[in-house]
């Protein structure tokens, strides 16, 4: 049986939600920008800035003098995962093989749906008609026989409509298309792509594979896989996913230890809250850092314990970032993936959360491995039972009172401004916080 794979593509995810908050933004040109920094970047432009030349990762000023009438929102995070969670559920109804990719991304497996819903295009078509009634959201879709292949056909038919790749039609329907369709073409395979007059991804399969691999080294093979539309993964639901990535780019880009550490510890944040939803422990931790001239470099390590609470996460990653800031150059985006998951209950210690003793506050020394408390100073939060046991109360709180109820003391400290330069006091309440 050929596979029926969908994806379900909502252009400029975040926009699209705030003008179903606020309809008087349909029809202008609007940006999302982090306030308050003098060189912030766009980070969600709408098709009508789009067309004035505006571009993620764009200055802010440099957009508004592109489009000067362009309205500025700050992100809400908030809003969107709610807004993406509704999606998710509506889609559920349809297949109970749901990836959500990023906002607005996401994948249906719907082979043998057929009795239910009819050929893959009619269960498309109401899928969309179900999203314009219910969440007031315009959506394409694109159909074929593997993931990689219908994310293109939906990018294709931007920004409404169907686009539906018939089984053997992969290789033909990408030939016409720019080699950034291919997920595999990152910044450095695009760079060398250019400098080998490769516009197109049929130009690609010109080059043997002794010459690709030649050319983009162990990637080469993956490329040239991609060019001719094979893709073998998957639709795989959040809770069977294979690791929990999560990143941010700098509102600037920075090179200050506690800039950096702020944005790692809501990265850690993030992640330990995704993987107790899924109810599962991150076993590896890998840590990518962009620079402003988009070098890029990467750390990882294994844990000695799986885990995931944040403050296990943090002191862990701490580590890495540290190993990975090896030039002076200011970074502008980090990425935490936490992978090598595992599920199930969690093989208990013989001392258990009182154990909170040698923590900065009590003249402990440094981290020691993540998740385990050592005699040499380790703080006591780093012990995978009392960071386990912070984590369940957190968890808990934002439950009963929202995810704004609670927040780790760093970020606090750095809502008001407290950094290096603060008061003494405040730098010293961030480091005892252990975040």
């Amino acid at each position: 049986m050929e596979r029926s794979i969908l994806h379900v593509d909502i252009a400029a995810f975040p926009i699209a939600v705030e003008r179903v908050v606020a309809p008087a933004l349909r029809g202008r040109p609007v940006l999302l920008a982090p306030p308050g920094t003098a060189r912030g970047v766009v980070l969600t432009a709408s098709a009508e800035a789009a067309r004035d030349g505006v571009r993620a990762g764009m200055p802010v000023a440099a957009a508004l003098r592109r489009c000067p009438d362009a309205v500025v929102l700050p992100p809400n995070e908030p809003l969107y995962r709610r807004a993406s969670d509704a999606l998710v559920r509506l889609l559920g109804a349809y297949s109970p093989l749901v990836e959500p990719a990023t906002w607005g991304e996401t994948y249906l497996d719907l082979t043998g749906t057929g009795r239910l819903f009819g050929q893959a295009t009619d269960a498309a078509v109401r899928i969309q008609r179900d999203i314009a009634a219910r969440l007031r959201l315009h959506a394409t879709a694109g159909i074929a026989v593997n993931k990689l292949v219908s994310r293109a056909a939906a990018r294709v038919i931007r920004p409404a409509g169907l686009c539906d790749i018939f089984p053997g039609g992969e290789a033909p329907f990408l030939a016409p298309l720019p080699i950034g369709y291919l997920p595999a073409a990152g910044a450095a395979e695009r760079e060398r792509c250019a400098d080998l007059n490769i516009v197109r991804v049929g130009d690609l399969l010109h080059f043997s594979p002794v010459q690709v691999r030649v050319a983009f080294g162990w990637r080469g093979g993956l490329l040239r896989t991609q060019a001719i539309g094979v893709d073998e993964a998957p639709v795989r639901p959040p809770e069977a996913a294979p690791a929990v990535t999560v990143d941010e780019t700098l509102a600037e880009d920075a090179n200050n230890t506690d800039v950096l550490l702020t944005c790692l510890c809501r990265l850690c944040d993030r992640a330990g809250t995704r993987l107790r939803r899924l109810g599962a422990r991150a076993r590896r931790i890998r840590l990518t850092l962009r620079y402003a001239d988009a070098v890029m470099t990467q750390r990882e390590a294994r844990l000695a314990v799986p885990a995931a609470a944040d403050l296990v996460l943090f002191a862990r990653s701490r580590m890495l970032l540290d190993a990975a800031r090896d030039r002076r150059v200011r970074l502008r985006w980090i990425e935490l993936r936490c992978g090598d998951l595992v599920r199930g209950p969690r093989q208990l210690e013989l001392f258990g959360p009182e154990a909170f003793v040698g923590g900065p506050a009590h003249g402990g020394g440094a981290a020691g491995p993540a998740g385990a408390g050592n005699a040499a100073g380790a703080p006591g939060w780093a012990r995978a039972g009392a960071a386990d046991a912070i984590a369940g109360a957190v968890d808990r709180i934002r439950a009963r009172f929202g995810d704004g109820a609670i927040r780790p003391g760093r970020m606090a400290l750095a809502g008001r401004g407290c950094g290096p330069t603060g008061p003494r006091r405040a730098g010293r309440a961030a480091t005892g916080s252990g975040r």
